[in-house]
């Protein structure tokens, strides 16, 4: 559960802390994504309020997966259903996907979800791929390492950036890095991004977990000017959840239209992997 908790539906947990006097009516959350190459993916639940004092076990939050929801997405030609489909990976261990599907760069995909009496609707377009052209381990201090990641902006205005990593043997999928975004907006040319700590849930914020000897994976993705803003927000909603502040989760009623969430398209041009050790 710790590794693998939906990051929505963590934030909205804490967002949503309410007395017992102001309970809420659960919100559908959504949390997608397309990349090219690759099957679209979606996890659907609804929010669930905290009460304080009240303890919440795996029981309660299995109860909020939306496994009967019917959901779609199309490319502007034709239009795929997704079927869902039990992962013992992840936590909940169940999510919406299809083989009839795979990202292309340059194409729009929308998103359809209907829930009860929920209907929710987005759409996403992946960009471009940029490739990651340096990986490598820059200091090595008490076991924790500095990694960063070299890439070439390119000359035209309007590129956005996320990074994911896997830590092999600890993640079971690409886990997001802490302030792991950018826009080209200080850009010129080559850059580098420092790979901070990933975002796993429960773990102490700001606890770096690049250690020493870790085999890391490390994802580059393209992505679009509303997905820039999406984890721009996100990450100031986690910030100040940490420092003891609360957020109405506005920041996620941008992206998809009857929902809470996000529906985002990632160019990735080739995952890369290394070593976390210094060379001589």
């Amino acid at each position: 559960m710790r590794k693998a908790f939906p990051f929505v539906l963590c934030v909205l947990l804490l967002a949503s802390c309410q007395q017992e006097s102001q309970p809420q009516k659960p919100q559908l959350v959504i949390e997608g994504w397309i990349e090219n190459g690759d099957y679209p993916h979606v996890a659907i639940t609804t929010s669930l309020d905290v009460v304080m004092g009240k303890e919440i076990n795996t029981h309660d939050l299995v109860e909020h997966v939306a496994r009967d929801a019917v959901v779609t997405v199309s490319d502007g030609e034709k239009t795929v259903r997704l079927e869902g489909a039990i992962n013992l990976g992840v936590f909940p261990p169940y999510y919406f996907t299809t083989t009839q599907m795979k990202g292309e760069v340059g194409k729009t995909y929308s998103l359809r979800v209907e829930y009860q009496d929920y209907v929710a609707t987005a759409q996403t377009t992946i960009p471009q791929p940029v490739p990651i052209e340096k990986l490598y381990v820059d200091a090595i201090k008490d076991s924790l390492a500095t990694v960063k990641c070299g890439f070439t902006d390119p000359p035209e205005p309007g590129n956005y950036y996320k990074l994911f990593t896997k830590t092999l043997g600890e993640d079971a999928y690409f886990v997001s890095t802490a302030f792991g975004f950018a826009s080209d907006e200080d850009m010129h040319g080559y850059t580098e991004f420092f790979i901070y700590s990933s975002q796993r849930f429960m773990d102490v914020w700001g606890h770096p977990n690049v250690r020493e000897y870790d085999v890391l994976r490390v994802k580059l993705c393209t992505i679009n000017e509303a997905a820039f803003h999406f984890w721009s927000m996100f990450e100031k909603t986690v910030m100040g959840t940490a420092f003891g502040l609360r957020s109405n989760g506005s920041i996620y009623d941008a992206m998809i239209q009857g929902a809470k969430g996000y529906w985002i398209g990632y160019g990735v041009d080739q995952v890369k992997q290394i070593k976390v050790e210094l060379n001589d």
